[in-house]
């Protein structure tokens, strides 16, 4: 932490507005929010209210987080935790989580929790993402590693650009999936929606193996297997083959709302040698709540999986 004083010899301004001018670079509704966390005090007092009116000859101090401690606030929220060592662990993400925070001060993120948790993670990477070497969009469910130590995190960060880690997705597709296939489609971003990717002559190679499990009544369970990592590339080819991942409005999903609230895909299996050991690990994840009700009453497969 970095501790700053400033005397106010202007005024009579609400403090965030006193600090926007200040310090221009900044946002105010980030000047804000360190007011609400404690990060700014007046003649030694503690501020919590941005609309605080400061006055000339008050003394300011400004607490500046630096590093990795930039602003991940601790968050205590359940955690499916599958393994851990001194270098690494791994997790089974619950659907609905983000990863990391994309700004200061944001909550409800996987983050948040290993912070609460004093889980020791790598210096390395971003600020706001201490840790993360692979992610899962936000409604994807299923298994992560993340690096606890700065060695892990350059080994994994190497093994997941040389696609050395087997990776193996379960989704339900609207569609019935009768024969597995190789995927061969580039994907970039679509160019009338910003949100979506989409099948590009253009986009950056992108491979899939898609292994049907169980098909029929409309509905059918794939086996995924991405050959690459693209951002929404299961999404982008299931949809592309004509069967959009149930759940999934984005990327054309019919019945979203009938089984599913959220894309029904669940990182099943993760495979990857130990950084530091070399050993060989493999880990799969249970089903959240939703697959697993709809795989036992539509297609009775609960005890399969």
């Amino acid at each position: 932490m970095r501790k700053e004083k400033i005397l106010v010899y202007e005024g009579f301004k609400r403090v965030d507005v006193w600090l926007r001018e200040h310090f221009p670079h900044l946002s105010r509704a980030f000047l804000a929010r360190m007011v609400k966390e404690g990060y700014v005090s007046c003649n030694r007092i503690p501020l919590r209210r941005p609309s605080t009116l400061v006055r000339p000859g008050d003394l300011l101090e400004i607490t500046w987080p630096q590093g990795g401690e930039l602003l991940v606030l601790p968050e205590e929220l359940p955690l499916d935790l599958l393994y851990e060592d001194d270098h690494l662990l791994v997790l089974n993400k619950r659907p609905g989580i983000t990863v990391h925070p994309v700004s200061p001060f944001q909550r409800g993120t996987l983050v948040n929790v290993l912070v609460y948790l004093r889980v020791p993670l790598a210096r390395y990477g971003a600020p706001l993402r201490p840790g993360i070497v692979h992610r899962l969009d936000k409604d994807t469910s299923g298994v992560m590693v993340v690096a606890k130590s700065d060695l892990a995190y350059v080994e994994l960060v190497r093994a997941f650009k040389n696609r050395e880690v087997e990776k193996t997705y379960l989704a339900v597709v609207e569609g019935e999936f009768r024969e597995g296939c190789t995927v061969h489609l580039p994907i970039g971003r679509d160019t009338r929606n910003p949100l979506r990717m989409a099948v590009q002559s253009g986009g950056k190679s992108a491979i899939t193996r898609v292994i049907p499990l169980v098909s029929g009544e409309g509905f059918s369970l794939l086996l995924v297997q991405p050959r690459t990592g693209r951002t929404h590339q299961i999404r982008v080819h299931l949809s592309a083959l004509g069967t959009p991942i149930a759940g999934d409005v984005l990327y054309g999903s019919q019945r979203s709302g009938e089984f599913f609230t959220r894309p029904a895909l669940h990182a099943f299996t993760l495979a990857f040698r130990h950084p530091v050991s070399g050993r060989r690990m493999v880990f799969a994840a249970a089903l959240p709540e939703d697959m697993r009700g709809f795989l036992g009453s539509y297609f009775r497969l609960l005890k399969v999986l």
